[in-house]
């Protein structure tokens, strides 16, 4: 058979596995650029068609976007680590964690709490300081960085994956944030379980805790909790302008992650110091370019399974192979986590589907996390996931091999899901 009239999930898998071999020999957002034309060609899209979607999606406002805050979140952690507050950031929590291995699991599970687009890459260099021994593998790093980096993605109600299905859904916030809270769990035990005991013997020893060792850790870290913070405060300023005043300014959704980051890298050049010709080399620095590339890369690849339709055809194809509805409900959101490689997206693409398979009758919230849970293990397998890209980029690391050390959570998860759905089946 022509490889031209495969199904619709063979082509998205064949197209995920050529990217990933492509990555072994060619930059990250080449591979991006070549999935996005294989994509279009196959599904009949002409060359000048396809070069169209792949500039019209690139150059978005949501791209770029992306890039300015990438590029942004790339210039403080390069000033924290030059100015040595990095350090001092790790250093710090050190006196308050019980171990180097729980510093390297915590560190970029905080990050995780800040809802900012491949915020993985703000937590790398934390891992990098805390694991400077040579004898771990940068894909070690990059499993434990992108892994532990996501585990509070299933509930925090600032993602707008989570936003997204909450209102898709129709119930409480509280609700669905206390039903898929137990998948964090999960996704942690799966970490620990799968990838820490990976890791050689840490140095470093323990302090008795000490409300000092905490004012440090708290002060150093004040630009990340600027960050957070600035983003709430510039919301809700938002809101109640538009509520007391009845004026509804027009604000980017995008913009307070820019103003608050903006903020703290001020805040952390005043605090340090820093001289010109440091601040002009953070802004100046290559890997802003690299990873401005794999934005592009992403949006095409993304922007071409929007145009060529792919995700409704795999839709169809399940509906025909007589699969049943359960199944569905947790297959549709892990094809479309793989392929699309973001929480919103995947949400966004399946839950409506979801949705309508759901049995009359019944508590919506089992479903909701079965096909969450999904849908999430297939976003963190996912070849064009931007945190798995920014920091595999940061790492220097083989993505190949990344995902030995992937596959094994991933399937705990998957498993995980299972188990709290079908306790849910029974309690709801």
């Amino acid at each position: 058979m022509s490889v031209f009239f495969l199904p619709a999930l063979a082509k998205i898998l064949l197209t995920f596995a050529v990217i990933l071999v492509l990555s072994r020999y060619l930059p990250l957002w080449a591979c991006l650029f070549s999935g996005a034309a294989i994509v279009g060609l196959w599904m009949g899209l002409d060359p000048f068609q396809v070069i169209d979607h792949v500039w019209t999606y690139s150059f978005s406002a949501q791209s770029l976007w992306l890039i300015l805050i990438l590029g942004l979140i790339l210039v403080l952690s390069d000033l924290l680590g030059k100015s040595g507050q990095l350090e001092r950031i790790v250093s710090s929590f050190q006196g308050i964690s019980p171990s180097p291995k729980f510093t390297v699991v915590a560190m970029p599970a905080l990050i995780g709490l800040l809802p900012m687009p491949g915020g993985a890459i703000f937590s790398a260099p934390m891992v990098e300081t805390t694991l400077r021994d040579d004898r771990v593998a940068p894909e070690l790093k990059v499993a434990i960085n992108y892994w532990f980096r996501h585990v509070v993605e299933f509930w925090w109600p600032l993602y707008p994956g989570t936003i997204l299905a909450i209102s898709l859904f129709g119930v409480e916030a509280w609700k669905m944030a206390a039903a898929q809270s137990p998948l964090s769990l999960g996704s942690v035990l799966g970490g620990v379980l799968f990838i820490l005991p990976l890791l050689p013997s840490l140095s470093g020893t323990s302090r008795k805790f000490s409300s000092s060792d905490l004012g440090s850790f708290l002060t150093e870290i004040s630009p990340v909790l600027f960050v957070v913070i600035g983003i709430f405060v510039l919301q809700g300023l938002m809101e109640a302008i538009g509520y007391f005043f009845l004026i509804r300014i027009p604000w980017p959704q995008y913009l307070s992650f820019v103003i608050a980051l903006c903020g703290a890298i001020i805040s952390v050049v005043l605090r340090n110091s820093l001289s010109f010709d440091l601040m002009k080399g953070a802004v100046l620095n290559k890997q802003i370019l690299s990873i401005a590339m794999i934005i592009l890369g992403i949006m095409a690849f993304k922007g071409l399974l929007v145009e060529s339709k792919l995700m409704e055809m795999v839709k169809g194809e399940l509906a025909t192979y007589r699969i049943p509805p359960v199944a569905i409900i947790a297959v549709l959101p892990f094809i479309a986590g793989m392929v699309t490689g973001i929480a919103v997206a995947f949400v966004g693409s399946s839950f409506p589907l979801v949705i309508s398979l759901i049995p009359e009758g019944s508590s919506p919230l089992p479903f909701a996390v079965l096909a969450y849970g999904f849908g999430y293990m297939g976003m963190m397998l996912s070849p064009v996931h931007l945190c798995l890209l920014l920091t595999n980029e940061y790492f220097c690391a083989d993505m190949m091999i990344e995902y030995r050390y992937l596959w094994r959570p991933a399937l705990f998860g998957l498993a995980f899901t299972i188990l709290i759905f079908t306790a849910y089946r029974f309690i709801l």
